[in-house]
């Protein structure tokens, strides 16, 4: 990744704002003064097209901003897997898993290429989410 951004300061950072330091880890800025990883580019594609819009700041500023966990998949955009559970999952408001059960289901929600709409994720990862009441049929799904 290359960014060309000037460096800002921290104190200067708004909530949604974009960050990184030296690494190339890009951070989320919440409201609550803490910072969110992207655990990685699939993650951070599901919300955003680019890395246009990132700030630098400097490792200093960064290491002063509490990190306070990671960024989930953008609800609605991919679905989920492990590797330890054969079960695909929608991801819904808040991080929230659900099981789409039928292959009717995820065809509905997803298109008839639904299961190349699937990520794998790493169990690390995979607590990051709750699970929620499986999905039955395509209007259980918002």
């Amino acid at each position: 990744m290359a960014f060309a951004a000037l460096p800002v300061k921290a104190a200067s950072l708004s909530a949604g704002d974009l960050i990184k330091a030296s690494q190339a880890a890009v951070y989320y800025y919440g409201s609550d003064g803490g910072r969110y990883a992207f655990p990685n580019e699939k993650t951070y594609f599901t919300w955003y097209s680019d890395f246009s819009i990132v700030t630098k700041i400097t490792d200093a500023e960064l290491a002063s901003l509490p990190l306070k966990g990671n960024v989930t998949y953008r609800p609605g955009v991919r679905m989920l897997k492990i590797q330890t559970d054969p079960k695909v999952y929608a991801v819904d408001a808040g991080g929230t898993l659900r099981w789409v059960v039928s292959e009717s289901a995820a065809t509905t929600l997803y298109g008839n290429d639904w299961n190349k709409q699937v990520d794998d994720i790493s169990d690390a990862f995979f607590i990051n989410y709750k699970t929620g009441d499986p999905i039955n049929s395509a209007g259980e799904f918002a």
